[in-house]
């Protein structure tokens, strides 16, 4: 009984972006460090380009290899002292150069309470889903291409050369980086109403909000929109 409580308590501590990372390692059993990083990042970009709005609020903290969650190691911690992940923390903190993390494979693994902790909104976590299909899979090489062709990287290398950005740690997704108003189009509109309304009547399955109005018609092409 003690054990349910800890869980309970645990999981009323973690937020929208565990949720995302959670439900990655969830999906995939075990996640290499770079992966967990570069995969969340995808999350929130293609998310916001699809839906036209933040999900997790996370900026992403540019180091020379890409874009990793702000004090990741913290937050990687965290969900392993909620036992929600295993992971060897003892390399997980082990000092290194900006460089290593990209050479040093460093695993996350699912564990018998890892799927308490994963996104709830169906048609989040069906998005996350189409997202791992097409990327976790690429080496470590060809997501750190994937990613540098998305729109903020290239933004904050343009910054970087005319000094107003350092070429590493400042933010990816911060509002130099990205502005939601780009990402507003009648799609993303639909599709962001249809996640609003769905937030509000969970119980109601996907085929029946298929039928209330026109404007949630875009819930057959919720698949993402590479490129």
């Amino acid at each position: 009984m003690s054990t349910n409580k800890n869980n309970i308590s645990s999981l009323s501590k973690i937020n929208l972006l565990d949720r995302v990372t959670s439900s990655i390692v969830s999906e995939l059993g075990k996640v290499g460090l770079y992966h967990y990083n570069k995969l969340t990042y995808l999350f929130e970009f293609l998310f916001i380009k699809n839906f036209g709005t933040r999900y997790t609020g996370e900026k992403f903290c540019k180091l020379p290899h890409g874009p990793v969650i702000t004090d990741y190691k913290r937050q990687i911690s965290k969900l392993y002292e909620f036992n929600l992940i295993d992971v060897d923390l003892d390399e997980l903190n082990r000092k290194r150069t900006v460089d290593d993390d990209f050479y040093i494979s460093v695993q996350i693994s699912k564990n018998v309470n890892t799927n308490s902790a994963t996104l709830k909104n169906e048609l989040v976590f069906s998005f996350l889903q189409s997202l791992l299909n097409k990327f976790s899979n690429l080496s470590v090489q060809e997501l750190e291409s994937v990613v540098y062709e998305t729109q903020p990287i290239k933004k904050y290398q343009e910054l970087v050369k005319r000094r107003f950005k350092k070429k590493i740690g400042g933010y990816v997704l911060d509002n130099n980086g990205i502005r939601l108003k780009d990402y507003t189009n009648h799609k993303t509109i639909g599709r962001k109403r249809a996640l609003e309304h769905i937030n509000k009547f969970p119980k109601v399955n996907e085929e029946q909000y298929k039928k209330f109005a026109e404007e949630f018609n875009y819930l057959k092409k919720l698949r993402p929109e590479w490129g």
